[in-house]
């Protein structure tokens, strides 16, 4: 199970993953060699990426839609960014999961069942934080943000013009979170979709 490997493992594999910086920033040659991913160990690859995906993801959302209560926020995880260039310009979290498919350095087949059980481990977290850490943000409000925002979503449109798109790993890891979310938190429960 992915919550089982996020609760025991994962902070263990960023650290290896991170290696022995001080510095937060990953991702400056990541089209090319997804630097640091060779010290995570292949077995547990597709778990780890879809972590690092939403672990960044909720970072930078914080950042884009929150900023007033970013710097709190980051106090508190202390979450990875992923960048590239002098003035660390945030990476699309997307490929996270699509490069390492591309190289091969995850095979698809591995990723995919792992993606609707992610995001919901990923929305369940998020609304567990909020409520537990930072009251004054509400996972509804946070995650109609995030699911519309344009570097995260992507249109229905795009899989009618080019069915390939409903194949591809960023499209699926998209859905799933659509559907995670919606799952979670529908309309008349609280924030935590209990």
């Amino acid at each position: 199970m992915i919550a089982d490997y996020y609760h025991s493992q994962f902070r263990e594999d960023i650290q290896e993953f991170m290696g022995d910086t001080t510095v937060p920033y990953f991702g400056h040659s990541w089209s090319c060699d997804c630097r640091g991913l060779e010290n995570v160990p292949v077995e547990r690859r597709p778990e780890f990426l879809i972590c690092l995906y939403f672990t960044v993801l909720v970072d930078q959302a914080m950042h884009a839609h929150y900023r007033a209560h970013y710097d709190r926020f980051q106090s508190l995880t202390r979450y990875p960014k992923f960048c590239h260039g002098l003035g660390q310009f945030q990476k699309n979290p997307r490929a996270i999961l699509s490069v390492p498919v591309e190289n091969g350095l995850v095979r698809h087949e591995e990723v995919e069942p792992l993606l609707c059980p992610g995001m919901e481990l990923f929305v369940d977290e998020v609304a567990d934080f909020f409520t537990n850490h930072m009251p004054e943000v509400t996972a509804s409000g946070f995650f109609d943000k995030l699911v519309y925002d344009p570097d995260v979503q992507i249109p229905e449109l795009f899989p009618l013009l080019d069915p390939k798109v409903r194949n591809r790993i960023d499209y699926q890891a998209y859905a799933a979170l659509r559907a995670a979310v919606e799952k979670s938190l529908k309309p008349g429960e609280n924030q935590n979709g209990h």
